[in-house]
């Protein structure tokens, strides 16, 4: 998988919160930790969790 971090970003920006982490733990998982792409992938992961939910809630 050769696509850079922001492509994937772009991509998934449409997707609801919950789909973007389950697409993002799940790309993590096919890359060692070690790797540079692995370390994208769970920083863009971990901002992800941590991110406000505010999305699709009528207040």
């Amino acid at each position: 998988m050769n696509t850079p971090i922001a492509v994937i970003l772009v991509r998934m920006r449409p997707l609801p919160r919950r789909h973007r982490i389950a697409h993002l733990s799940a790309l993590l998982r096919r890359h060692p930790a070690a790797s540079l792409r692995g370390k994208q992938l769970a920083a863009l992961l971990r901002a992800a969790m941590t991110a406000w939910p505010n999305e699709g809630r009528a207040r």
